[in-house]
């Protein structure tokens, strides 16, 4: 495929992308014209007075699945292209001509990233034997968020070092940092050499020991931490200097093991030792919706909360039986800047610039013949529509429906005993949810990132199992916290999983709410017999319409002291409830 047809293709891909998640946000209101069994044409008139007109069918959850190459425009004067888009929608969106020019800037990033992965897309077959590592340097990015690669800051060789679809492979920087300007957290029986050493040698330690002695320094005084390579060069250097000027920060050299970044950017696989500890360091790029940080305030509190939940998992027989498994945080670090964290309302991302987080990988949790895969890999489809997950089932030798009830019982069902039992709600996007499989079939799931993402209800009953550990979380009310639930899987992972494995497999979304619909209720029939509080309820009628792509078009790219929050929309009808029988389904 030539440049020119990579670029034709990404732009389609993206327009179809927007139309769909932006009616689905409500904010465009096309107009259905004829159909067939197999789509309906739409009819998109626009106050710019561009008009597109396209192919789609509507899912489960009134989200329009656009075919990218049906999209035409009207006028045909101007070259069809996802820039044109955005400025014919402008007023649609409400973006100021501000915000939209740094839309589209973040836009032809994405759209950069788009071509390098639709040079040479392996097929969706060849994916299924990958292991969890080599899957995510194929995948698309978020689903909801249009624009999902916008890496705000990096240049052409900063994505090419450090972009996860390029798969590349590099050391750390290495720094002593001064105890006295740390916060901290770690794990039982774990110090901080025991974190260093797993992307060191020993005798890496004993040579940055010396160096500090050589310069007339205390090395019992400081601890060892990596920094991403771009994030010392652009920022840590700079914004440091005085730090490293009174040797409160001393550089000691790029080394250690190879690092690969995972879709996240910032979390890292030790990729010299696999089954090491995975890094998650600060990248002050603004990247899907936030600038990717890591606060000091849940350092902590989050190797304990690891560690409870862990074994939270190990003695309950819903969890251990389903081979729910924590993937612990061992510890993390957070430098604070003498300066700014003297004007606590200033933009977040100066707050969040040094620090570091060690967490158990996926690898280290597998067994022979296991290989573990995000949840959010399972709506990939390649260039011929097979999809992923189609792959999965496929080579597993079970049937779909088979396939699928063992994935909503690993994985759906205890993130809602979490929650109903414990009051325990995990932000469940699909990078904090991993599936383990065993020849291809749904064994169980491993949650990660308490760094936030981990929140607690007020109405949470005690349980010594917890003990004090959940303290400092984050407490909502239980009918806001089982959001983390609804948007979080439902509608960030499974709107998607369905939609793909109706139009790449022909498994029809009815049934995959009512095979879900199922697992749920035997699961409330044997551990709420009594019933379950409506609040919490994931099969009732209605349900919030989370929006993300709104919020950006209304506060822009300005600085913030908080990370932006999503808007809500009008409520969404459950394709759960009453057995998986609502929604607006148009073939």
């Amino acid at each position: 495929m030539s440049p020119g047809e990579l670029w034709t293709q990404v732009n389609q891909t993206l327009i179809a992308k927007s139309i769909g998640e932006l009616c689905y946000e409500q904010i465009l209101e096309p107009n259905a014209l004829s159909s067939t069994s197999h789509a309906q044409t739409f009819e998109l008139t626009l106050a710019s007075g561009a008009q597109y007109r396209f192919e789609a069918w509507r899912t489960l959850w009134d989200h329009l699945r656009v075919r990218p190459a049906s999209i035409t425009r009207t006028p045909d004067t101007v070259e069809l292209s996802a820039a044109q888009f955005f400025i014919d929608a402008q007023k649609e969106l409400g973006m100021t001509d501000i915000i939209l020019g740094n839309f589209l800037d973040e836009m032809h990033s994405t759209l950069y990233a788009d071509m390098h992965l639709a040079e040479n897309p392996p097929t969706a077959r060849e994916m299924a034997d990958w292991d969890g590592r080599r899957v995510q340097a194929a995948l698309n990015g978020h689903p909801k968020l249009l624009l999902n690669k916008g890496r705000m800051g990096w240049g052409s060789g900063d994505l090419e070092r450090y972009a996860p679809e390029n798969e590349p492979q590099f050391k750390l920087v290495w720094l002593a940092l001064h105890r006295d300007h740390v916060t901290s957290g770690l794990a039982e029986n774990v110090g901080f050499d025991d974190l260093a050493l797993t992307g060191l040698q020993p005798q890496d330690l004993t040579r940055f020991r010396a160096h500090l002695t050589e310069r007339g320094l205390a090395a019992q005084d400081y601890l060892f931490a990596p920094a991403h390579p771009w994030q010392w060069d652009r920022i840590l250097k700079i914004q440091y200097a005085g730090e490293i000027a009174m040797n409160r920060i001393v550089d000691l050299g790029t080394g250690g093991d190879l690092y690969q970044p995972q879709i996240s950017l910032r979390t890292l696989t030790n990729v010299s030792r696999a089954g090491q500890l995975d890094l998650k360091l600060p990248l002050t790029v603004l990247n899907t919706s936030a600038v990717r940080g890591i606060p000091a305030r849940y350092i902590h509190q989050a190797p304990s909360v690891a560690e409870a939940v862990s074994r939270l998992c190990e003695k309950d027989p819903v969890l251990k039986g389903a081979g729910t498994t924590v993937l612990s945080e061992k510890g993390g670090i957070s430098y604070r800047h003498p300066h700014f964290a003297q004007v606590t309302g200033a933009p977040y991302r100066y707050h969040e610039t040094l620090g570091a987080i060690w967490r158990e990988s996926a690898e280290s949790k597998l067994a022979a013949g296991e290989q573990s895969v995000m949840s959010a890999a399972l709506m990939h489809q390649d260039r011929e529509g097979s999809s992923l997950i189609g792959a999965y089932i496929q080579k597993s030798g079970l049937k779909t429906q088979d396939w699928l009830t063992r994935y909503f019982e690993t994985v759906v069902v205890p993130l809602y005993h979490l929650q109903l039992k414990y009051g325990l709600g995990l932000v469940a996007h699909g990078q904090n949810v991993v599936l383990k499989m065993k020849h291809h079939a749904p064994t169980g799931v491993l949650l990660k990132d308490f760094q936030g993402d981990l929140r607690l209800s007020s109405e949470a009953p005690a349980t010594s199992l917890l003990n004090d550990a959940i303290k400092g979380l984050d407490r909502l009310p239980p009918e806001y916290l089982i959001h983390d639930l609804l948007t979080g899987h439902l509608l960030t992972v499974l709107r998607f999983v369905s939609a793909t494995l109706q139009e790449s497999e022909g498994f029809a979304e009815s049934d995959f709410y009512r095979l879900l619909s199922g697992v749920i209720a035997r699961y409330l029939d044997a551990h709420a017999p009594g019933g379950v509080d409506p609040r919490v309820n994931l099969l009732n009628e209605k349900i919030h319409r989370v929006l993300l792509n709104k919020v950006r078009f209304k506060i822009g790219y300005a600085d913030s002291a908080e990370r932006p929050l999503p808007l809500v929309g009008r409520d969404l009808l459950n394709p759960l409830a009453k057995g998986g029988i609502h929604g607006t389904e148009t073939l």
